[in-house]
């Protein structure tokens, strides 16, 4: 098989590889795919455990955070599952890759009440920043989730509360409520704006990029004297811990989350407990 047509085969393996998956994810995994093989200089087929710990090696030195070089190598892994499913490679040689350890500290990503809204009030001016900020953090929505709503994902109950329907990870969608002191700022947003169009937009008038808005949140971090490692995803992580401390039932914030199972919930609990055997030992 000629170089020429090897390239070619790989690239219509991860097509099928890709299939069905969500746009967003789609660009993130293919850009992956992309770099890993301009980094081998070589076919999948000729790919071994070397390569991948060489490719590891570079990852790490490179300057990424510890969580980007494990998302970037767990897809490369995945890609290379695929393909051995499919018999594309004799053998998966990636399955022998060691991936580090994730710091599953979520305890320190979680911003008190009072840091949301110094981030948010502090650190945005009035307008599409503070609205995206602050529905993320009433709804818990993921920045990609929101990032992506069009005007047509509200509706207004009959009884006057207003939901918004979110498309998430797996193209699965759920709905959540949104407090009106929150819409009233959204909705400030809309101007003309048909149904259809993007509620937050760039200067292009398409939909903000959710790296765009890991920036803003960045720069408010630093103009409010918040955590300067805060991310968007910190405003979900406070949304959860914040309505259980306040009495939300566990299933109930795993529905408004997405969660697909209630473990990944139960977590909440632990990070920021409002209860412990140390409480009642009269010290």
């Amino acid at each position: 098989m000629s170089e020429l047509s090897r390239v070619s085969s790989d690239q219509m393996l991860i097509n099928m590889w890709l299939h069905g998956r969500t746009e967003t994810t789609t660009g993130a995994y293919r850009h992956n795919a992309d770099y890993f093989l301009s980094f081998v200089s070589k076919p999948l087929s000729q790919v071994a455990l070397e390569d991948l710990q060489s490719y590891a090696t570079h990852l790490e030195s490179s300057g990424i955070k510890d969580s980007s070089i494990r998302t970037k190598l767990n897809i490369i892994k995945s890609l290379f599952t695929f393909a051995t499913k499919l018999n594309y490679v004799r053998f998966n040689v990636a399955a022998a890759l060691r991936i580090p350890k994730a710091d599953n500290s979520l305890a320190g990503r979680i911003l008190k009440q009072v840091e949301v809204l110094k981030l948010i009030e502090k650190g945005t001016k009035p307008g599409r920043d503070r609205a995206l900020f602050k529905l993320m953090y009433a709804t818990g929505m993921r920045v990609s989730e929101a990032c992506q709503l069009k005007w047509c994902d509200f509706y207004e109950q009959d009884g006057g509360e207003i939901q918004v329907t979110v498309l998430g990870k797996g193209s699965k969608t759920r709905t959540v409520l949104v407090p009106p002191v929150v819409w009233m700022q959204v909705e400030e947003l809309r101007g003309e704006s048909g149904v259809h169009e993007p509620v937050f937009k760039n200067s292009k008038g398409d939909f903000l990029d959710r790296t765009v808005a890991h920036r803003i949140i960045k720069n408010a971090a630093v103009v409010s004297g918040v955590n300067p490692k805060v991310s968007c995803h910190f405003l979900r992580h406070s949304h959860a811990t914040h309505a259980i401390a306040k009495g939300a039932p566990l299933a109930l914030v795993r529905d408004s989350l997405g969660h697909s199972n209630i473990q990944t919930t139960d977590r909440y609990l632990h990070a920021n407990p409002t209860d412990s055997s140390s409480n009642y030992l009269g010290l």
